[in-house]
């Protein structure tokens, strides 16, 4: 991302200039749990995959990332594409067809990890260039209910927390 300050970055907190981190904020459209899709799911299960194995630590090599400096790519070009944006519930419908209104362009997974945090299913203890996370007590249970989901044969894109659900995950403390 562009900012006015002239630099590029993907991390929460501009290491240049505060009005560039408002601006960024202004931009990112924060993502509300109910309108989570495949792949906020498939990144939250991914986290938990990640804590068991790799102590928690992602790599970037299986994140979607927009930002050139981050890719894993030897080339040094832009891998990123708009059509690789976020796809929230309800892109894909029952018939196979999708709802493209449900596709945030410049969303990566960096964008979705802000989303799962400010849900308050994740903590952040690592840093933008070598991000780590741990689960929180909402997290697992989340995680719990998309295991379960998965054990039945559905995909991560159709997956919606109940209304009693939603109210349980809510009042479980971060």
């Amino acid at each position: 991302m562009q900012l006015k300050c002239g630099k590029l970055y993907m991390v929460k907190k501009c290491p240049y200039k505060k009005e560039c981190y408002q601006e960024k904020a202004n931009i990112v459209e924060k993502i509300d749990i109910t309108r989570f899709g495949k792949d906020h799911w498939d990144l939250l299960t991914h986290i938990e995959y990640r804590i068991m194995n790799h102590k928690g630590v992602l790599s970037l090599t299986h994140l979607r990332i927009k930002h050139p400096a981050l890719q894993q790519n030897r080339l040094g070009e832009n891998l990123w594409k708009p059509e690789y944006g976020t796809k929230l519930h309800g892109y894909w419908n029952e018939d196979g067809s999708v709802n493209p209104k449900l596709k945030i362009l410049d969303h990566d997974d960096y964008d979705c990890l802000d989303d799962l945090e400010n849900a308050g299913l994740i903590k952040s203890w690592g840093t933008g260039l070598h991000p780590a996370y741990k689960l929180t007590k909402k997290g697992v249970r989340v995680v719990g209910l998309l295991i379960l989901h998965k054990q039945e044969g559905k995909h991560y894109a159709s997956f919606v927390l109940s209304e009693s659900e939603l109210k349980k995950v809510r009042e479980i403390e971060k």
